[in-house]
């Protein structure tokens, strides 16, 4: 199972290079195109380790603390579907047509994945060394 930490800091990290590229004055296309597709990888990798992990946990926590863990599970679900909406409404032909609008609806994606990742942390890392298998 991919470790969950690393994982958060390698999306945060893309995240951050992201943020970089949309402060230029002028898209970088080569770029963008590998920091989209790595942050997309990541992105799928992460929702894997929290599906996982959370149906690790809650077989294993009282019921009302893997109550607690369900709503990941949603909400991943919904940031899945936001995230591909974002890409498939900003090809990279949109992207140059359009660097403020994109960059601006960039800016709130970005916000929207680091706001997931701190509640993933608050709720999953203090459970992780109760894993069966070492995750973090």
């Amino acid at each position: 199972m991919p470790d969950l930490r690393q994982l958060h800091q390698s999306l945060t990290d893309s995240i951050e290079a992201l943020a970089e590229l949309t402060s230029r004055p002028a898209p970088d296309e080569a770029a963008l195109a590998t920091e989209r597709y790595r942050l997309s990888r990541l992105s799928g990798e992460r929702r894997g380790a929290i599906e996982a992990l959370c149906t690790e946990l809650e077989g294993r926590l009282a019921p009302a603390e893997a109550g607690r863990l369900r709503p990941l599970r949603e909400e991943s679900g919904a940031a899945r579907l936001e995230s591909s909406a974002h890409v498939s409404g900003w090809s990279l032909r949109d992207v140059v047509a359009d660097w403020p609008g994109y960059c601006a609806a960039s800016a709130q994606m970005r916000r929207s994945m680091l706001d997931q990742i701190e509640r993933e942390k608050r709720l999953l890392y203090p459970h992780l060394g109760s894993a069966a298998e070492p995750i973090g």
